[in-house]
Formats: C-alpha cells, sequence, structure tokens
C-alpha cells in the first residue's frame, strides 16, 4: 500500500508543475468556509481578501516564486493571522486538471492540507452549496466526484477520517493488508477488488482529496475543530436510560461527556476531551477489552503481545498481556479522566495496567479509584506512563495488587497531588530516566517489598512535601534512589536501616519512627477521592 501511495504523490505533483497558470487579478477562490478575491501586482504576487459567514480577518499572502508559473508561497498579511492550513512560507500550486481549477496548500512532506476551488459564485451561494454537500449529498459521492475542504471534514470525528481515505481506494478495487480495513470493505457491496493495486488509477480529484484527508487525520479533533456528537459514542445511553452528556452533574463539570460503561468511557478517549466517570459508577474495563469486536474500528486497535507501537498517530489499543488485557493509550494530549464521587476504574488481569500511557502529553486523572479486582500477587502496576510530558494525579487512590502504584519511564514533570498508593506488592512507584517530579500531600502504606525506586535520572528533581510514609513492610529498603531527592515535612514510620538511600535528601523538618506501625498519632488523612480539599 505504502508503494502505491507514494506513486499517488509523486503523479500529482507532476501534475500540478505541468498543468498550472497563474492567479489573475479579481478572481475568487473558495475554502469551504471563506470566498476569497485575488488582488495581484505587477510582480506577480498576490493578497487574498476574504468574507466569510462570519466576520473575521481573512487575508492572506502568495509570494510568486520566480521562474515557475502557477507556484506560490504563503505568508500571513501584515498582522493579520493566516486563517489558511499551512505554515508561513509553505508552498501553494495553481493547479488546472480535468475542469478543474484551484489552490492546492502543502506541508513540508508534499501532502496537500488546504484546498481553495476556482469559483464564479458569490458568497451566498458558496455556503448554499456547501450546506447541499454536507447534508444532502452522500459522503461517497463527495469524496469521490468533488474537490474537498477542511471545512466540510470537519463535521466527522478522526477516526472516521480514515475510513473516508480508504474508500476512494477501495472504490477502485484496492486490495487492503490491514485486517480492519480488508474487514470492514469486504462488508460493503459495492466492493470488488482487482488483482493488481499497480492497475489502480486515481483522477486529479481522488489525490487531491487523498492527501487533504490523510493531512486532516495527522491533527487531532480538537485542532480541527471537530464537535463531538452523540453517535460518536456507540454506548448509547446507560442502563437507567440517562444520556450520558446530560444528568444530575454538578455545574463545575459541565463541559465534561459523562460515562457510565466501560464502552462509553473508552469511545470518549481522545485529545482534548474531558471526561467524568458517573457517581456511584465502577467501570470494569476487561470485558470490553477482551471483545475483538468492538476493537477494529478508527482509533481502536486490537494488539498482540509486545506490540504497542503506532508510530505518531494517536490510538486507544487493547493489548495482550500475560494473562489478559490491558488499555494502553498511545500520543494524547490534552485529556482529563475524572471522577464525580465514588466512582472508580478497575480491571481483572493480575499483570495488565489499569491505565497505561505511552508518549501522551497534559494527562490530568482527578477524584477516582484505580486499582485491581483481585488481590494477591501482580505482575502489572496500576497506572503506568512511558514517554509523558505533565501527568498529573490528582486527588485519586490507586490501590495494589498492581506491582507498583505508577511506573514511570522516559517522563518529564510528574506529579502526584492528595493521593494514596496502597496494597501494591512490589512497592510504591519506580522512576526511570524520569525529570522533575513532585509528591504532594500523599499517603504510602500497606505497600510491600521494595519502596521508592528511582534510576537512570539523569538530572532528575525528585520532592516530597507533607506526605506520610506508613503500614510499608518487607526486607526491601525505602528509597532506592541514584540521585539526590527533598523530603520536607514528612512522617516516615520505617526501620531506620531499611531507609536506604535516605543520605542522598536533603530532609527539612521530617519525623521518624522506627516502628512500622506506629502510627496512632496519624489522623484520618484529608486526601484522596471525594475527600474535602
Amino acid at each position: 500500500m505504502k508503494k502505491s501511495v507514494i506513486i499517488i504523490i509523486l503523479g500529482l505533483c507532476a501534475m500540478m508543475s505541468v498543468q498550472a497558470q497563474s492567479i489573475k487579478n479579481g478572481q475568487k477562490f473558495w475554502d469551504g468556509s471563506v470566498l476569497y478575491t485575488a488582488k495581484v501586482d505587477a510582480q506577480g504576487n498576490v493578497v487574498m481578501n476574504g468574507i466569510g459567514e462570519h466576520e473575521g480577518g481573512f487575508k492572506f499572502a502568495l509570494s510568486k516564486v520566480l521562474n515557475k508559473p502557477g507556484q506560490y508561497a504563503l505568508f500571513g498579511y501584515g498582522d493579520s493571522y493566516l486563517p489558511v492550513k499551512g505554515e508561513s512560507g509553505a508552498a501553494v500550486d495553481y493547479i488546472r486538471q480535468d475542469g478543474m481549477n484551484f489552490l492546492a496548500v502543502r506541508k513540508s512532506n508534499g501532502d496537500i492540507c488546504h484546498t481553495l476551488v476556482l469559483t464564479p459564485d458569490n458568497l451566498q451561494n458558496c455556503i448554499a452549496q456547501e450546506r447541499f454537500a454536507e447534508t444532502e449529498m452522500e459522503v461517497s459521492d463527495v469524496i469521490t466526484g468533488m474537490l474537498l475542504n477542511n471545512a466540510y471534514l470537519r463535521q466527522f470525528p478522526r477516526h472516521k477520517l480514515r475510513y473516508m481515505r480508504n474508500e476512494i481506494l477501495a472504490r477502485k478495487g484496492y486490495r487492503f493488508q490491514s485486517d480492519d480495513l480488508r474487514h470492514y470493505f469486504e462488508a460493503q457491496p459495492w466492493y470488488k477488488p482487482v488483482a493488481d493495486n499497480n492497475s489502480i488509477k486515481l483522477n486529479i480529484i481522488e489525490q487531491a482529496n487523498v492527501q487533504l484527508i490523510k493531512s486532516a487525520e495527522a491533527m487531532s479533533d480538537d485542532e480541527r475543530g471537530y464537535i463531538p456528537k452523540p453517535e460518536d459514542f456507540p454506548g448509547g445511553l446507560a442502563e437507567d436510560g440517562r444520556d450520558p452528556n446530560e444528568g444530575d452533574i454538578d455545574q463545575s463539570y459541565a463541559d465534561y461527556i459523562k460515562v457510565f460503561t466501560a464502552e462509553q468511557f473508552i469511545n470518549a478517549l481522545a485529545t482534548g476531551r474531558s471526561i467524568l466517570v458517573a457517581k456511584d459508577t465502577e467501570i470494569n474495563l476487561t470485558p470490553l477489552l477482551h471483545d475483538e469486536r468492538q476493537w477494529h474500528s478508527g482509533l481502536h486497535l486490537w494488539r498482540p503481545e509486545g506490540a504497542t507501537s503506532v508510530g505518531d498517530a494517536e490510538a486507544v489499543i487493547s493489548e495482550q498481556v500475560f494473562d489478559g488485557r490491558q488499555l494502553t493509550i498511545v500520543n494524547h494530549k490534552r485529556m482529563e479522566i475524572c471522577g464525580e464521587g465514588n466512582s472508580s476504574i478497575v480491571v481483572e488481569p493480575r499483570y495488565a495496567f489499569v491505565l497505561n500511557f505511552v508518549n501522551c502529553q497534559q494527562i490530568e486523572i482527578r477524584n477516582l479509584t484505580i486499582g485491581h479486582t483481585y488481590g494477591g500477587y501482580c505482575e502489572g502496576g496500576v497506572i503506568g506512563v512511558k514517554g509523558g510530558w505533565r501527568v498529573s494525579i490528582q486527588n485519586s487512590d490507586l490501590y495494589g495488587c498492581g506491582t507498583y502504584g505508577v511506573q514511570l519511564e522516559d517522563t518529564r514533570d510528574f506529579s502526584l497531588y492528595h493521593s494514596i498508593i496502597r496494597d501494591c506488592t512490589y512497592g510504591i512507584m519506580t522512576l526511570r530516566n524520569v525529570e522533575f517530579a513532585k509528591f504532594e500531600t500523599c499517603d504510602f502504606f500497606h505497600n510491600i517489598e521494595n519502596a521508592f525506586t528511582l534510576v537512570e535520572s539523569r538530572g532528575s528533581s525528585v520532592t516530597f512535601y507533607d506526605c506520610r510514609f506508613f503500614a510499608n513492610h518487607g526486607d526491601a529498603k525505602m528509597f532506592d534512589f541514584d540521585r539526590e531527592f527533598l523530603l520536607v515535612n514528612c512522617q516516615l514510620y520505617h526501620p531506620t536501616e531499611n531507609l536506604g538511600t535516605i543520605n542522598l535528601a536533603e530532609q527539612e523538618y521530617c519525623t521518624y519512627s522506627e516502628n512500622p506501625f506506629d502510627t496512632d498519632i496519624l489522623d484520618r488523612p484529608n486526601v484522596g477521592p471525594d475527600r474535602e480539599r
């Protein structure tokens, strides 16, 4: 498939150079939401002035590339923002092919990321035609018969764009290697696979649409301006008939997607999302993670053991571990997962993380109880973070039998606030190549064997403020750090000889007890889920 796609891209680039002309003064171009009129100077440079259904500073400039007809470079105009997709200096081609006349803004890899069609129409007619395509025409007719634009694609969630892009190839009989695509299109009555993919030829519209959809897929739904719809969540209504997006919800959670079931939770996971686990709800992820039929669509992927990697693409993965499957969330940003009250997320396999994040940024978990349904010794932690940045856990209870409450690797800027880690079989936490980790007002208790482990830290800064360590037992040491760390106003109930590398700690106002169970003076902490803060 990759070879064929490369041929398509190169073919389109060749057409751009052969079938090109210069923009003329007064020509109008429509990009799906704004109608631009060209003003061309004596040197062939262009200023595009736009009007849209809503007011805005729609203006940008195109600098003519010398000795290359039909080729321009994209720039902002004055102090105006750049209203089209594409970076400053991006290549723009004026293409004339098969009766089509349009401007193609390209990314550095050559893919089209924005289109503007030459039109004689006024704004009202352009808007009317756009609404007709969005509401009256079949999507298949649009993606194969019309030049697409970002305004049209904005109405679809990102995971559907992948199927739209590949339908263009499927309509030509393309044979797919990917299992989920093959199964999906084999179920379509019109799909007739060809013997040789190299025999497939796409016209200029189809080629441009493939590239434009691919560019849209590279952005999150939030970046594209997609607004989530109820039908995006196949879990539907809760068993009690409530709408997961509505209900008796606290006003502070008004912008959250409320979930009652594992299906709703999995389908809500996306960049830019705020997810609320409903009050008095326990979400057990394991049955859904084992239902393979649910994991062959869009961002949802089914993976065998050890096959987490999906490159730079966002993904929500059910992947195999020793005694079951675990949820792995890959390449997501700006996501919140929180509980409304007495809310929990659990899994059954003892070798699985409950939540496992890979290459995720700006993740916040709040007011949740998270752990395994069965006790005993485990090989999987509660929360795993690999390649993360700005991951924060607040007001939460992380409990075993996970090996560690949290396992961090290649992570920067991690924080744990007003939370509990308890009943873990190997220890409290392990940090590998972690920089800037902060723990504030946390309780760590009833953890066995090793406690805190920090290795390969390379300049790490680890600090503990107002934390309590008690009733942790085993032969291993409390701290196994390879760098200095900071303890401020902490209480440690642990035999002195088993404190480990406590000599590396800079300590202020800390108290110690030889007996790990000498905790009668400890009041019930004001930490964990549903506590006053």
